[in-house]
């Protein structure tokens, strides 16, 4: 992991003179991210963490943009070529303000594009820690993931589109995430049970919304997801054990009762419940406990 740190003694103060700090590094971004010419993404070799999420990051940001790796001492000095985690040349950046490039350019593209600081902030905050030397408490550190590829023989470009890889999984999932919330906001509510058919949805919107349960149907079962709010009164769904038809599957933690279900697939026609039985059978139960 202290290879992934930054090398501030070693990778790039002897090349300060290349790079003032004075350069407005934020006007160096954004004037790449304006040019209509083709437009190249530059790192250094043997990338570590902030190397290898800042180029990703802009590789996903700007698709049509070529990949180069350098020396860390290569000055960067054409205006179509943007040098990340780099000191040297007009052209390079380096987040010393931030604590990490990553962090510098969360900030530019999320000033553009919301969804880059919905989706990066955490990210940005753990490397400005990590890419300063600093201790970081988060479970996965991403600059322990660029440690194990290197482990495992894989070479520098190969690193960046594993990294790209998980930026653009994470954009494709928050913009999911968003439709499925925006769904939520239209899904009915009776006494307290959320009732949701052949629909994707947030199931923390619909509790924040005043749901207390939520009975779902699918081409691949049906299920009763629970509150956690109702869960913290005492009350659990395998209190339905003897009440939902048999070869129902109920969580030992008692938040989720289903037949069927993305993991293992059934014919919700075969539950031995309607979903309008059901859903009296959850509200019955809610309006007891609760």
């Amino acid at each position: 992991m202290l290879a992934d740190r930054k090398r501030s003694n070693t990778d790039g103060k002897k090349g300060l003179t290349g790079h003032s700090q004075k350069n407005d590094e934020v006007k160096i971004i954004t004037d790449w991210l304006d040019l209509k010419d083709e437009k190249t993404i530059r790192t250094h070799q043997q990338v570590d963490a902030d190397a290898a999420f800042s180029a990703a990051i802009m590789m996903e940001y700007q698709r049509n943009a070529k990949l180069q790796f350098k020396r860390a001492s290569f000055k960067t000095n054409k205006k179509n070529t943007l040098a990340v985690d780099m000191l040297n040349g007009k052209n390079a950046v380096k987040g010393l303000k931030q604590g990490s490039a990553f962090g510098l350019l969360v900030d530019v593209l999320g000033a553009r594009d919301t969804l880059y600081k919905t989706c990066f902030k955490d990210w940005a905050d753990q490397l400005n820690l990590t890419d300063s030397g600093k201790t970081c408490d988060d479970r996965v550190v991403l600059a322990e993931l660029i440690g194990a590829w290197k482990t495992v023989g894989l070479d520098d470009k190969t690193i960046v589109n594993r990294a790209r890889e998980l930026i653009r999984g994470k954009l494709i999932g928050q913009k999911k995430r968003e439709a499925r919330q925006e769904t939520s906001h239209d899904i009915p509510i009776y006494s307290n049970v959320a009732i949701v058919v052949d629909a994707y949805v947030d199931k923390m919107t619909l509790f924040k919304r005043g749901a207390k349960a939520i009975v779902q149907r699918s081409d691949c079962g049906i299920a009763i997801h629970l509150n956690r709010k109702v869960m913290q009164r005492g009350h659990n769904l395998t209190e339905l054990e003897n009440i939902l038809p048999k070869d129902w599957f109920i969580h030992p933690q008692g938040f989720l009762a289903c037949f069927g279900g993305p993991k293992a697939p059934r014919d919700p026609s075969e539950c031995g419940i309607s979903i309008e039985a059901l859903l009296i059978l959850v509200q019955n139960w809610i309006r007891e406990v609760t």
